[in-house]
Formats: C-alpha cells, structure tokens, sequence
C-alpha cells in the first residue's frame, strides 16, 4: 500500500514557473487551510504523483523539462486512482495553444498571468468542489507597506495588505537570488539571459518597474558586471525602503 495515496481534499501540487510565482501560491493557499507541495519540473511532479494522491494540481504553461500540456494532460488522463484535476496557469500567448482544439475535456481551468489571488483563490475552490477552507483572502488582511508600485501590487493581490508585505518581502529574497545566480554566470551568456529573464518576470509581476527594466537590458546583453552592480544598488534600495516602511506605524504612499 502507497504511503499517503488516500484522498486529500486539501492537498495541492503546484508545478512550475519561478520560485516567487510559486511561493506566492504556496504562502496563500497554505494560509487558506490548504496542504501544498511545490516543485519546479514536471518529472519531479511525476515522483511526487507516485506516492501522494492531490486534490488539484496547478501547472504552468512552461516547464524546463517538458510542455506544461504534456504534464497536465498526463496527470488529468491517468488511471482513476492516479488522475488528478489540472489547472493550468501562463501568459496570454501560451492561452491559445494550451485551448487550440477548445477547452480540452482533461483541463480543469486556465489562469492568465499576471493572476490575482481573488482569482487563484475562487479557481481553486471551485476545482475542490467548494468543501475547502471557507477563509477569502481578505480574511487575512494586516497592515502593507511596499517600495514598489502599489497600485500594481494591491491588483496582483486584491488588495490584501498582509499578503502584500509578506509578498514584497519574498520578492526581496527571490531578486538576491537571481542576481547572485547572474552573479556566478558571468562567464556563461546563456545562464546569465535565463536568470535576467526570471529576475525581469518576477518584477513585472510586483511593480518593480525600475529592477525590470534594467533586468530586461541585462537578459539582451552580454554578462556585464556594470548592469550587476546596477542591479545589487536597485534591490539595496528596495530592501532599505522596506525596512524602513515596516518601522513606521503609519500607511502612506511614497
């Protein structure tokens, strides 16, 4: 008998897409009562579908190892007692491929990028057959405050202020890290592209106009400590403004 193979209603996998897109999910639903399990390919999903039964499975559109249709339609598609329901997630141009013949009879849903967490949230209740947790996320709203474009981040998030500090701060995190894996790429063009493109994704998606536009010229270009140091300056003053904002017991635009 497989370990763990016993219907969950609350238990999710989340595939795909970089490691702030996925930990913004995994920090929502978790919040909401959910049980989330997080990977970033679709053979990992595989070894995980092995020996855990999900309620849901949530799959970009693009994965490094393979299509996000191929994953989804192999999970939706399997034996009874390994199938699992997919919704799909991904920007608008991957839409019209993951739909081409309509909506395919093993998709569950598709969630255009940028996604706001009403939207995940609701999608996500509904493919679990409305018995998850009953909190929204406005239920889990505490004071925000954000070096970024707020109008931007209070869309991406419906404007749920503990959700959105909490966010900005895994931005911060994510940010150091694609810049520290530029950082180590110096010397290798495809690399460096790969995680400027990340670093530009994961900033468009919280506001931080400047930090993307200047990781967009890094993806175009050759390694350049130049853009790098430019870059460290641009996430300093993000994570400066952010500890000096989360001090103040006021909520004010910059």
């Amino acid at each position: 008998m497989q370990v763990g193979f016993e219907p969950q209603r609350r238990r999710l996998l989340i595939v795909g897409d970089p490691a702030l897109s996925r930990g913004l999910m995994r920090m929502v639903l978790s919040r909401l009562g959910y049980v989330v399990s997080v990977v970033g390919s679709g053979a990992e999903a595989l070894v995980m579908r092995s020996h855990t039964r999900f309620a849901l499975a949530l799959v970009a559109a693009r994965l490094p190892d393979m299509p996000g249709v191929a994953l989804a339609r192999h999970l939706a598609e399997a034996t009874p007692a390994l199938a699992v329901p997919v919704l799909m997630f991904g920007d608008a141009l991957d839409r019209p491929s993951v739909l081409r013949d309509g909506t395919p009879t093993w998709l569950s849903g598709f969630l255009v990028k940028p996604i706001s967490i009403g939207r995940l949230v609701g999608a996500v209740k509904a493919l679990t057959d409305g018995r998850g947790p009953s909190a929204s996320a406005a239920e889990i709203a505490m004071p925000l405050e954000a070096p970024l474009d707020l109008e931007r981040l209070r869309e991406f998030t419906d404007g749920d202020r503990q959700l959105e500090r909490e966010l900005a701060t895994l931005y911060v995190e994510t940010a150091a890290m694609y810049i520290g894996q530029m950082s180590a790429a110096l010397d290798d063009p495809v690399a460096w592209s790969r995680a400027a493109h990340a670093l530009k994704g994961a900033s468009v998606n919280i506001g931080a106009v400047e930090l993307a536009e200047t990781a967009a010229r890094a993806e175009r270009s050759e390694p350049n400590p130049t853009l790098l140091d430019e870059l460290s300056s641009q996430l300093v003053a993000v994570r400066s403004f952010l500890s000096a904002r989360a001090k103040s017991p006021a909520i004010a635009s910059p």
